[in-house]
Parts: structure tokens; C-alpha cells; sequence
């Protein structure tokens, strides 16, 4: 008599803890939370010039002016973010966002297109979206080849005319604050 009874109680022991399983809510995409501008980097760069590849800059050494990026992804799939520029005052802008394994994109309210940006890099500490640009940069031959004396004796003229203008993928670094 006492195994019947064990049985049917088991059952119900099971069911009980199952059903609590699948009223638990989806943990938060690890998007969510705060991100800060570190550094950028070129991907995606073309087999001529790809010493560039993957090459690292920080903010202000490459002349886009901006001197901080914070971006905040909510929970609730709204974001804010605040970017500051030099010789302006910071501007601030929220909207919605949406994210997939390729693409992060920003809705603003302010604006009147959205922002679509490809993810290069998507994990708990590093967020890294990029968008295409013309970047000028030098050829590998070139670059391989260039000394600092002869540099030296360039003009601005001369030693500009080494770069081409090259489609890359722009990436922006942010890691989480």
C-alpha cells in the first residue's frame, strides 16, 4: 500500500517542478547594460592593404572628433546614449534597439533613419559593431618599403599621395562599464 502511494506523489512532485521551469523568464540578452567607447579598429580590409587588418586606434587618433560614446541598451529594448564631440556640447539621443547574431540597429526618436550596424564581435565584455567607411590607408608593398628618413623628407603633399582610399568595415570598441 505504501509504494502506491509513493508513486502518484513522485508524479506530482515532477510535474510541479516542471511547470516552474517554464514560467521562469528569459534571461536578458548580454547587450543589455552600459557600453563605453574604448578604441576602433578596421575589419574586412582588402588583400592589398592587410597589414590593416584588425589594427587598433584609439579615440583620438583618428580625426572623427569624438572624445566619448556611451551607449546604454535596456532591457525593455530601448537605448540612450550620450556622444560627445570635440568643440561641441554632448548630444544625447534614445529611441529603440534590436539585435541578432549580425546586425545591432538603433531606432531614435530624434532622427529620422535608423542606424544599422554589423556586429563583429559580441560577447559578455566586448561589443563591437562597425559600419563600411573609405579609410585611407597605404599598401602592404608600400608600407613594407617606407623608411623614416625618407619620410622625413616628404612634403605633406608627396607623403599624402601614398594613401588610397579603401572601403573597410569602421569598428566601433566598446567594452561594458
Amino acid at each position: 500500500m505504501k509504494a502506491r502511494l509513493l508513486l502518484p506523489s513522485l508524479i506530482i512532485s515532477i510535474s510541479l517542478v516542471s511547470c516552474s521551469k517554464d514560467d521562469d523568464p528569459a534571461p536578458p540578452p548580454h547587450e543589455v547594460g552600459t557600453w563605453n567607447l574604448s578604441s576602433y579598429a578596421l575589419k574586412n580590409v582588402p588583400g592589398p592593404y592587410s597589414y590593416n587588418e584588425n589594427a587598433a586606434f584609439e579615440l583620438d587618433e583618428v580625426t572623427l572628433g569624438i572624445t566619448s560614446y556611451e551607449l546604454t541598451l535596456n532591457q525593455d529594448l530601448t537605448y540612450s546614449r550620450t556622444i560627445a564631440v570635440s568643440g561641441s556640447l554632448p548630444q544625447d539621443d534614445n529611441g529603440t534597439w534590436v539585435a541578432d547574431e549580425l546586425e545591432l540597429t538603433l531606432d531614435s526618436e530624434d532622427f529620422d533613419d535608423n542606424e544599422i550596424f554589423d556586429i563583429q564581435k559580441n560577447e559578455n565584455d566586448d561589443l563591437w559593431i562597425s559600419f563600411p567607411l573609405q579609410f585611407l590607408l597605404l599598401k602592404n608593398a608600400i608600407a613594407d618599403t617606407l623608411s623614416n628618413e625618407y619620410v622625413s623628407e616628404l612634403t605633406n603633399e608627396e607623403f599624402n599621395a601614398l594613401f588610397d582610399p579603401v572601403s573597410v568595415d569602421f569598428v566601433l570598441v566598446f567594452d561594458r562599464e
